[in-house]
């Protein structure tokens, strides 16, 4: 089961770059179809992204599998 954190576009560029503990590391939310950006859940448990922890853990989750998530966007709508 994969878990997405649901975030809009002013809270994608929130967090959006590079990690101020780890600089290799950034958070890159995905836009979906319909002004909505992801991040794995997985983020959560990342030292690298520790600073935004708070913040993200009190947004909205939604399973991957749960067909209320919007689509990737294609390349043409890219």
């Amino acid at each position: 089961m994969t878990m997405f954190i649901l975030l809009t576009g002013e809270q994608a560029d929130h967090v959006r770059g590079p990690s101020a503990i780890t600089p290799s590391a950034a958070l890159a939310p995905v836009e979906r179809q319909g002004e909505l950006f992801v991040l794995g859940i997985e983020v959560l448990a990342d030292p690298a992204h520790m600073a935004h922890w708070d913040y993200l853990a009190l947004l909205p989750q939604l399973d991957g599998n749960d067909p209320s998530l919007p689509e990737a966007l294609s390349a043409v709508d890219a």
